[in-house]
């Protein structure tokens, strides 16, 4: 039994040595002028990486949860960083994802429903990658594929550490692993296409 925890362990600390190698690599390329961060949009990753963290500690995932914390965490630093080195302009929309996902923090907060929160968060989180699939098209050497693949990445050794293994406490990471590898994905192939044109 000591054996598996300390192995969680390890897997928890893995995750968070990734996210921080994200941040690294992101907040380098920001501050080089090589990506150009969204405010809006990472304090919406941080207000659903909360959610998320608050879901999993709730639900006793210990290490399988530091990975959401440590992202929580970096999501409101790269904030101050994009207000100084970001974005200016904001669309309705990611406007409304914001407040989207303001409400889903409030609904835990009132609610403690684990399984409708994993799932709310997960479905604004998606649908506020919208506008970083948008931009990652349209510029794709404006985002950081390194940081997006080591985000994806952290999620590996989180969900192996996850326990218990729950819809509440795995569905949000798992997305998460998906949606960082498809814009890490994307963001090569459009900066592929660009170079031949």
């Amino acid at each position: 039994m000591e054996v598996l925890a300390a192995w969680r362990d390890a897997l928890g600390a893995l995750s968070v040595i990734l996210a921080v190698a994200a941040f690294v690599v992101y907040f380098w390329q920001t501050l080089a002028g090589e990506v150009r961060p969204h405010p809006l949009s990472w304090f919406l990753f941080g207000v659903l990486s909360v959610t998320g963290y608050w879901v999993q500690r709730d639900q006793g995932a210990e290490a399988g949860s530091w990975a959401l914390l440590a992202m929580s965490i970096i999501c409101f630093l790269l904030v101050v960083v994009s207000v100084v080195k970001g974005e200016r302009s904001f669309s309705t929309q990611e406007w409304a994802f914001l407040v989207a996902g303001i409400f889903v923090f409030l609904f835990y907060l009132f609610t403690k429903e684990p399984n409708v929160a994993a799932l709310l968060i997960t479905l604004v989180d998606a649908l506020g990658y919208g506008p970083t699939f948008t931009r990652g098209w349209t510029n794709p050497n404006k985002d950081s594929v390194s940081s997006f693949a080591l985000n994806g990445a952290k999620f590996v050794p989180s969900l192996m550490a996850m326990e218990p293994i729950s819809f509440a406490t795995c569905l949000y990471p798992a997305t998460l692993l998906v949606l960082n590898a498809a814009v890490s994905v994307m963001l090569l192939y459009r900066r592929r296409a660009l170079a031949i044109v």
